[in-house]
């Protein structure tokens, strides 16, 4: 079901997390990544509507991220596995970082079954939002979200900062960026 109220949906990568992708399964933020939740919840305050909903990666590091503005406005953060970090099932968390390279290079035709689920299920849960909606996730899930508004054949099109907002808009059954998170060169180590 399609609403045809613009929707504004704001994409917010998590915080800095305590440790590396290849490390541990579902770190929390470290203590600059618990300080850019701070410096969000005083960007995101001024820009949110009075009634939005706000969902959550089901990872700690997304949880942390949303926790400051959520103390602040007090809403309810509905936590939603489909926002969760891009899967890699059967793959070492030793062997991680490897296979994350090669994603960052890959296009969207080249993912394999699970991460092309993934990337379709976002896609589908994105079209049916009713109301302006804060999603707090991880770096690939905007870069589904983005790439796929762009139609670009590049899996990775960007790489947003750590408590970047990128803002787009759903009018109808059509989708716009309305502003990218801010940038920044990731290495994957």
């Amino acid at each position: 079901m399609t609403n045809n109220k613009p929707v504004t949906i704001y994409l917010i990568r998590h915080g800095e997390a305590n440790a590396a992708w290849d490390e541990d399964p579902d770190p929390g933020l470290s203590e600059k990544g618990k300080l850019q939740s701070e410096e969000l919840k005083k960007e995101l305050t001024q820009d949110l509507s009075s009634n939005f909903e706000a969902i959550s990666s089901p990872l700690l590091r997304a949880q942390e991220t949303a926790k400051p503005l959520k103390d602040s406005l007090g809403f309810d953060l509905n936590i939603n596995d489909t926002f969760a970090e891009i899967p890699s099932p059967g793959i070492p968390l030793s062997e991680r970082r490897d296979w994350l390279r090669g994603i960052f290079n890959a296009k969207v035709k080249e993912l394999e079954e699970p991460q092309l689920f993934w990337r379709n299920s976002i896609i589908e849960s994105l079209k049916v939002l009713q109301k302006d909606t804060i999603i707090f996730s991880h770096f690939m899930v905007i870069n589904c979200a983005v790439g796929w508004i762009k139609n670009s054949e590049k899996f990775v099109s960007f790489h947003p900062d750590n408590c970047s907002v990128t803002k787009i808009r759903r009018e109808k059954d059509e989708f716009e960026i309305l502003s990218m998170g801010r940038d920044f060169i990731t290495t994957v180590q």
